[in-house]
């Protein structure tokens, strides 16, 4: 790889021992890659030092010590505790002591502690051909098809590339990556947010780690809408970019997205698949369920306050569960508007840094034994989000019920399933 003097003089030790080891780690990624340079970044979504694993936290706090600094924005992904609340979620005090540990690494490493899967509705909004790097498949998409800025699927690389503000240029940071490979043909209305995460999650399944280009949307997705379909797309596919055109930067129109020329074939999209992938996500004819929850990934202020207008002036049923999971910033702006306090009234838990994926309900894992770690024994989990039951599935090992937000919290406040489509 070609160094530019500054990057040489970081890989020489110039500029700390952190630097480094920072720039080593990039160099070894690039040349992986057949990267020719680096390029400088303008934002960073890093790892946040996960309590589970206890060497984890050790890690980051490793760096910390080195004097690693992160050298532009940086916001911090999901951790295994709400640090604040974890007496909500059951979640052991050692577990959630250990994870403000990593948190104590990252604010003296200036990083921004947001611990969210959805740093850009937390106001990290990296702009149109913003270079940036990402640990979370959920932030590369949405940043990489919704804002047009430059990701790849970057794991634990992330931070390092915090620390020096360069990564190397590769995957979709070039041009020519960021074309279409399928067309997709969406033949179907979207009734809803989750229809969005189906149609997403059926997408995925076929086009791998391509790059599909969607038409048929009858309106203008919204923010929120294209938020699900992105990480449904990257959960059962490896998809970083889609793109919509008229929506994604710079493409106005599918022959641009391609290139020049549209595809002959389609992938379609009917209502039929969208239904299957419901299905696929419905492994309990019983209908038994221990918790219900909304808000992944991450809640907006406006999915927050969809929940508020649900839940207002009732209750949900004795016994029942409900989960509404967001960022720190988003949950302080819903407590100013009234919306957590509507939330609580209601029974909810408004729960932030994690979700039930990432806290202590993982059966993926060995912890500590000190940290007292004991998953509860959970039949089924409740869920308006594709990806929220795929990885339920694989890392706490229960089965799931996939259904539309609205009737998730119907299903909260009567006790009994509510299907998709069948919203009171």
């Amino acid at each position: 790889m070609r160094l530019t003097a500054a990057e040489q003089r970081m890989l020489d030790g110039g500029d700390g021992p952190a630097k480094q080891k920072a720039m080593a780690g990039l160099v070894q990624l690039g040349r992986a890659f057949g990267a020719e340079r680096m390029v400088e970044i303008g934002y960073a979504h890093i790892h946040a030092g996960m309590a589970l694993y206890l060497h984890d936290v050790e890690l980051m706090e490793d760096l910390a010590e080195l004097g690693a600094t992160m050298a532009v924005p940086s916001s911090v992904n999901i951790a295994n505790a709400d640090t604040v609340n974890w007496q909500a979620t059951g979640a052991p005090e050692k577990l959630a002591r250990l994870q403000q540990r990593a948190a104590d690494a990252q604010n003296r490493m200036g990083a921004a502690c947001t611990f969210t899967c959805t740093p850009y509705w937390a106001g990290h909004w990296p702009t149109w051909n913003t270079h940036m790097t990402s640990i979370e498949s959920t932030v590369t998409i949405f940043c990489n098809s919704v804002l047009g800025a430059r990701s790849n699927r970057d794991g634990f690389f992330a931070v390092y590339a915090g620390i020096t503000g360069r990564y190397p240029l590769f995957g979709y940071h070039l041009d020519e990556n960021r074309r279409g490979t399928h067309l997709v043909r969406v033949d179907t209305p979207l009734r809803s947010i989750t229809d969005f995460s189906a149609l997403g999650f059926h997408v995925g399944r076929i086009v791998g780690e391509g790059v599909p280009v969607f038409e048929g949307f009858e309106r203008r997705p919204s923010l929120d809408e294209l938020d699900a379909l992105g990480a449904a797309l990257a959960t059962s596919g490896g998809v970083a970019l889609f793109i919509v055109p008229g929506v994604t930067p710079p493409y106005a129109t599918a022959a641009q997205a391609f290139g020049g020329r549209v595809p002959d074939e389609a992938v379609d999209a009917r209502r039929a698949d969208l239904d299957a992938v419901y299905d696929y996500f419905c492994t309990r004819d019983d209908g038994v369920f221990d918790i219900v929850h909304v808000g992944c990934p991450h809640a907006s202020f406006e999915e927050m306050k969809e929940y508020g207008r649900l839940l207002d002036g009732r209750r949900i049923a004795d016994g029942m569960e409900l989960w509404v999971t967001t960022s720190r910033p988003v949950r302080r702006m819903a407590e100013e508007a009234g919306i957590v306090r509507t939330l609580e009234r209601a029974g909810a838990k408004v729960i932030s840094d994690t979700c039930p994926i990432s806290c202590h309900f993982a059966r993926t894992v060995s912890p500590d034994p000190e940290l007292g770690v004991v998953p509860p024994p959970l039949r089924a989990i409740v869920v308006d989000s594709a990806k929220q039951a795929k990885y339920v599935r694989d890392m706490i090992r229960c089965d799931t019920l996939l259904t539309g937000t609205a009737e998730a919290i119907e299903t909260a406040l009567t006790g009994r399933f509510v299907r998709h489509g069948r919203a009171a």
